[in-house]
């Protein structure tokens, strides 16, 4: 189970990179210049940044390129924390005491669980696939999984 832990951090991270990766224009390179919009009769617009004309297109373009969404960010940090939360429970081989109410049997699952949005990764072993259980699983409106 250490590698389905190590896979779903490298995915995790993976998807944190990319989303990390759209702070290219944040800041703004406009931030602390005076911007302006200026309507005139003649033209329709036109845009100036510190007093000089500038081209509106490549202005919108930049200003408006997606930022990170901190949800995103805060849901892969969430999920890498309930890894490193469960993976070493799984990866204690050495015990061999009574499962006490399903406790590692749970973690494994819930590992392999996090692991299903990636089923189609290269990297993705079918040995990973949620194994039944004994309860069906099934979301907040009660349909199975």
């Amino acid at each position: 189970m250490t590698d389905l832990a190590d896979f779903l951090r490298a995915r995790y991270n993976e998807a944190r990179q990319r989303e990390h990766a759209k702070l290219k224009v944040i800041p703004s390179i406009f931030d602390g210049h005076n911007v302006e919009w200026r309507y005139e009769m003649i033209e329709s617009e036109a845009l100036y940044v510190d007093g000089h004309p500038y081209p509106a297109e490549k202005y919108t373009e930049i200003a408006t390129a997606p930022a990170p969404d901190p949800d995103v960010i805060a849901d892969l940090d969430a999920k890498l924390a309930v890894v490193d939360l469960l993976a070493p429970i799984v990866a204690d081989e050495s015990y061999q005491g009574p499962d006490h109410y399903g406790g590692v049997d749970a973690c494994e699952k819930a590992l392999r669980l996090l692991a299903r949005p990636f089923a189609g990764h290269p990297d993705y072993r079918d040995e990973w696939r949620p194994t039944p259980s004994s309860r069906p699983i099934v979301d907040e409106t009660g349909s199975k999984l």
